[in-house]
C-alpha cells in the first residue's frame, strides 16, 4: 500500500460497535486513554489488570458518561506466568471474540529485578507472560498471552494485534554480526544483574517489535494484521502537580513530550482505523508507519524472529 498517497496522518479513532478489544495495562496512563475511548465509542472492551479495584474505578467512570457502555474486567498478575495463564483460560470460558488484542501493559524500571517466576522483571513481563501457547493475554508481556488466545484472535478474523514496544529498541546494544545464540543470551537475559534496568528494557521493547513481526509472517494470511507501536515520550504531568512547576515544566518539555491523549493516538489508529486495516508487519510512530527510529538490522532480521519465538516457548514449557 502506497501510504503517502492514501493515508492522512493524524490523531483519530474509529472503534467498531460490534467488536471486542482486549486490553491489558487499563488502570494507567496510555491504557486509561485507550480503554475509555474503545468503549465511548461502542466497543465492547475486556480489560486484564492486577488491580481490579482501580479497573472497576475506570468503569464506572466511564459508565458515568455511558450507562450502558460494555465493559468487562478479568484479573490478570503479568509478573506471575500462572496468573496470565488463568486469566486467559477465564477469557476463553467467557466465549467472546478477540477482533483486537492490545499488548499495552509493561514495565520500564522495576522496583524487584525478578519476577515471581525468577525471570528478569523486564523480559519476563513486557515479553514472555504474553506468549502463552494457545492463550491470550494484552501488554508488552506479549508472548504467554499472544499464543493461548491466538486460536480466538483467528476465529474473529479479520482481526488486529497491536503491541506496544518503544525506539528505546534502537538501545539493545546488540552487534547484528553475532549469532542468534548470542543475540538471545541478551534478549533473553537470566541475571539481572549483567546490566542497567534500562538497557533490559530496551531489549524487552525488542522482544516486542520481534514478535510483532513474526506474528505477521505467519498470521497476516490468517486474516490477521499486527502492528508494532511506539506511543511516545509522555507528559509526566504528576511531576509537576499542584505547584507552579506545573506550568513552567510543561512549558520546557512539551516540544520532546505528548499528552496521554496523544500517546494513546497510535495505538487507537492501528486498532480501529480502516484505512489501516491491512497494513500489516511495520513498525508505528505517531500514527504512521515510520521506521527511522527502528533497529532494522535486529527488528527485520526473520531468523532472529524465529529463533526468539522457539527459546520462548522452550522457556515457557519449563516453567508451567
Amino acid at each position: 500500500m502506497s501510504s503517502s498517497d492514501v493515508r492522512k496522518r493524524q490523531f483519530d479513532s474509529y472503534a467498531d460497535a460490534d467488536q471486542t478489544f482486549a486490553v491489558t495495562g487499563t488502570t494507567a496512563g496510555i491504557g486509561v486513554e485507550t480503554a475509555k475511548s474503545l468503549a465511548l465509542h461502542g466497543a465492547h472492551v475486556v480489560m486484564l489488570n492486577r488491580n481490579v479495584a482501580e479497573s472497576e474505578k475506570l468503569k464506572n467512570k466511564i459508565k458515568e458518561e455511558v450507562a450502558d457502555a460494555k465493559i468487562d474486567i478479568i484479573e490478570c498478575d503479568l509478573n506471575s506466568l500462572k496468573s496470565t495463564k488463568k486469566a486467559a483460560d477465564e477469557y476463553i470460558e467467557k466465549g467472546w471474540p478477540i477482533h483486537c488484542l492490545i499488548l499495552n501493559a509493561g514495565v520500564c524500571g522495576t522496583a524487584s529485578p525478578k519476577t515471581s517466576d525468577g525471570l528478569e522483571s523486564h523480559f519476563g513481563i513486557n515479553h514472555l507472560a504474553h506468549y502463552l501457547k494457545n492463550y491470550f493475554i494484552v501488554t508488552p508481556i506479549t508472548f504467554q498471552l499472544i499464543q493461548k488466545l491466538l486460536p480466538t484472535v483467528r476465529q474473529s478474523s479479520p482481526a488486529r494485534i497491536v503491541i506496544l514496544s518503544s525506539t528505546a529498541n534502537q538501545r539493545t546494544a546488540i552487534d547484528p554480526s553475532l549469532p542468534n545464540k548470542e543475540k538471545l543470551k541478551i534478549l533473553c537475559p537470566e541475571d539481572p544483574s549483567e546490566s542497567n534496568w534500562y538497557r533490559f528494557y530496551a531489549r524487552s521493547k525488542m522482544c516486542n517489535t520481534l514478535t510483532a513481526f513474526k506474528l505477521h509472517r505467519d498470521e497476516h494470511s490468517n486474516g490477521i494484521s499486527t502492528y508494532s507501536v511506539h506511543p511516545g515520550a509522555l507528559i509526566r504531568t504528576s511531576i509537576f502537580r499542584d505547584s507552579w512547576l506545573a506550568w513552567f515544566g510543561s512549558i520546557l518539555i512539551s516540544p520532546f513530550t505528548k499528552s496521554i491523549s496523544q500517546g494513546a493516538a497510535t495505538t487507537l489508529y492501528c486498532a480501529t482505523h480502516p484505512e489501516v486495516a491491512d497494513v500489516s508487519g511495520k513498525h508505528w510512530d505517531s500514527c504512521w508507519d515510520d521506521e527511522s527510529k527502528l533497529d532494522k538490522a535486529l527488528a527485520n532480521d526473520e531468523s532472529l524472529q524465529d529463533a526468539l519465538w522457539t527459546h520462548s516457548d522452550e522457556l515457557l514449557k519449563k516453567l508451567l
